[in-house]
């Protein structure tokens, strides 16, 4: 029993250095992943922001469209249909209408679509599943 408590009692001379770089990397590289996208959206609303004059046309991030009517500290007036204007904050403006919807785009079809042929309008979509219903041809009775 002594001797069990002198080996948990020693010291084995600290860990290894590479011990403590496998913990830390992990953890540094998600950091990184998290932060950096972060700051460029953040750094890209502010241009946006500050860009922004009386008659751009703006989406906001409820998808409402107008022109910008008037500008106040933090509070952007929109004019979405005639003699309508409605009071937004500066931050709910996404994007100048001129621009593209990076949420818009096109979907290329994954892994699963590019297998079943979903994507290109597979043989389920076009009716040729070998299903007789409907069928015009007398002879798709004897068939079955």
């Amino acid at each position: 029993m002594d001797q069990l408590a002198q080996l948990l009692a020693q010291d084995n001379g600290g860990g290894s250095p590479i011990g403590l770089i496998i913990l830390l990397l992990p953890i540094a590289a998600i950091i990184f992943l998290t932060v950096v996208p972060q700051r460029k959206q953040r750094r890209k609303q502010q241009e946006l922001m500050s860009s922004l004059e009386v008659g751009d046309e703006v989406v906001t991030i409820g998808g409402i469209h107008g022109v910008v009517n008037h500008i106040e500290d933090a509070v952007v007036h929109l004019e979405v249909d005639d003699d309508v204007v409605m009071k937004f904050g500066l931050g709910a403006v996404s994007r100048k209408a001129e621009e593209p919807d990076p949420d818009a785009q096109q979907s290329r079809g994954g892994f699963l679509s590019a297998l079943t042929g979903g994507a290109a309008g597979g043989a389920g979509a076009s009716g040729e599943d070998g299903g007789d219903e409907g069928s015009d041809d007398p002879d798709s009775d004897a068939k079955s």
